[in-house]
């Protein structure tokens, strides 16, 4: 394993691409002649619904305008710059938070499970589909995570519908964070228990949904580490605090904040001084700074035995693919050797990004993460900002009504170690350019 971060190993095009040479080029509608028409198209009988009519006419108006922003088609690795379309982009929609992607260590690791272990495990964990990769990887998340034991599933989704359906009970309660991921949203549905929400890092409205009267035999909290559209942190030692005065338990999802924070790269406990035995459950996908697929649960060694036979997700679904594994397993290894190096650059380059961005007028909200939202506040304005960027060479997807709250419409960009110097001036050139469209 190499002894330094690898800065830019992923980058597949050139990096002297210039904002200057802003091109005609639009997103490209993925949609081939299904939205050619000047008018949308009819929705068929088996879809007709309010929310399909609206996808359908939103589509069609994106599509119509060139703005279209979303499934762009990749030909190269991600990294800071990309190919897409054939064209050389520099990406800030990448979760690589740490420049883990195109690591040769973890695809080395990755290839050679593939040769040892084949391409899939022709099975469900509780079957035949568990290897030594998927015994080694938990190992090491338990450990990295200081907890007694763990266990994975093939995406984070997975991991969050597992730990609500496997663990909490129709007899008990939930209380969520309102800004928690859309998967603990559809599995606290899935599970068809009592669920209240607080608001967003509101400790006051948390304590008091706390003390009201409830039937309940157990009350969870759910939150995350660092929420995906703010950017912000939780408050977890405090959260600790109400939960151990109302007798409560914690889950806490830290897809984002994996790797970003802590001396060494371990999450928001470590970050806060927190003793993970104070957190029942760690739920996380490793997408993110783990750069494959899968996700995982961390959390006492009882609680992983009942849900290896409780657990849809483990019991029901294909087991993690052994080149994915391998990734993980091998990511660990090196955010343990490499993470606070790479972990000190990201923070260096969201930090002079975000304080620029800041300076040209733009409102990035109250991040304290690599995640940065350009806050627009109208959604036309968001997609013209988006597809402007886009011709110019840069890939910022926008997040839009469904997925936020209408007048929240923002750009969500994402920092990473792996992204120069350079590429941000260039980036800052970009927005700087466009600041007319939002005004």
């Amino acid at each position: 394993m190499t002894s330094k971060p690898q800065e830019l190993a992923a980058v597949a095009p050139r990096e002297v691409l210039t904002v200057t040479e802003e091109t005609n080029s639009a997103p490209q509608s993925p949609f081939g002649d299904q939205f050619s028409d000047v008018e949308a198209p009819e929705l068929e009988p088996m879809l007709k619904s309010s929310v399909a009519r609206r996808w359908i006419r939103d589509i069609h108006d994106m599509v119509g305008n060139d703005m279209y922003p979303f499934q762009q088609t990749m030909q190269s690795k991600s990294g800071p710059a990309v190919v897409s379309n054939s064209r050389d982009m520099f990406m800030l929609s990448s979760y690589d938070y740490l420049g883990l992607l195109g690591h040769p260590y973890i695809e080395n690791a990755s290839i050679n499970a593939i040769r040892n272990y084949g391409t899939g495990t022709g099975g469900a964990r509780m079957l035949a589909g568990t290897n030594q990769l998927h015994r080694a990887l938990e190992a090491k998340i338990a450990a990295f995570k200081r907890k007694p034991a763990a266990i994975t599933f093939s995406s984070g989704y997975m991991a969050n519908l597992a730990v609500i359906n496997g663990i909490v009970q129709k007899s008990d309660r939930i209380i969520i964070d309102e800004n928690v991921h859309r998967s603990l949203i559809d599995a606290i549905y899935m599970a068809q228990v009592e669920c209240v929400k607080f608001r967003h890092n509101d400790l006051e409205h948390l304590r008091e949904l706390l003390a009201e009267e409830t039937t309940a035999k157990k009350t969870f909290i759910v939150i995350e580490g660092v929420y995906s559209m703010e950017g912000d942190l939780c408050p977890l030692p405090e959260i600790v605090e109400l939960k151990k005065e109302f007798g409560a338990y914690l889950i806490l999802d830290e897809s984002h904040s994996l790797g970003l924070y802590g001396e060494n790269c371990r999450g928001v406990d470590e970050h806060f001084n927190v003793n993970p035995e104070d957190i029942d459950v760690f739920t996380s996908a490793m997408s993110k700074c783990v750069p494959s697929g899968g996700g995982f649960l961390a959390c006492s060694e009882q609680t992983v035995t009942v849900l290896q036979h409780s657990a849809t997700p483990f019991v029901f679904s294909c087991a993690m693919s052994p080149a994915n594994t391998a990734a993980c397993l091998a990511a660990f290894e090196v955010i343990e050797k490499e993470g606070p190096e790479r972990l000190k650059k990201v923070f260096e380059n969201a930090n002079y990004l975000k304080k620029h961005l800041k300076r040209l007028g733009y409102n990035v909200g109250k991040t304290q993460s690599p995640i940065i939202p350009v806050i627009i506040g109208n959604k036309e304005k968001t997609l013209r900002l988006s597809a402007r960027l886009y011709a110019l060479g840069i890939l910022a997807n926008p997040v839009i009504f469904p997925a936020i709250p209408p007048g929240e419409d923002r750009l969500r960009l994402c920092v990473t170690a792996a992204q120069s110097k350079y590429m941000l001036d260039e980036i800052i050139l970009a927005f700087g350019m466009c600041r007319s469209i939002v005004e």
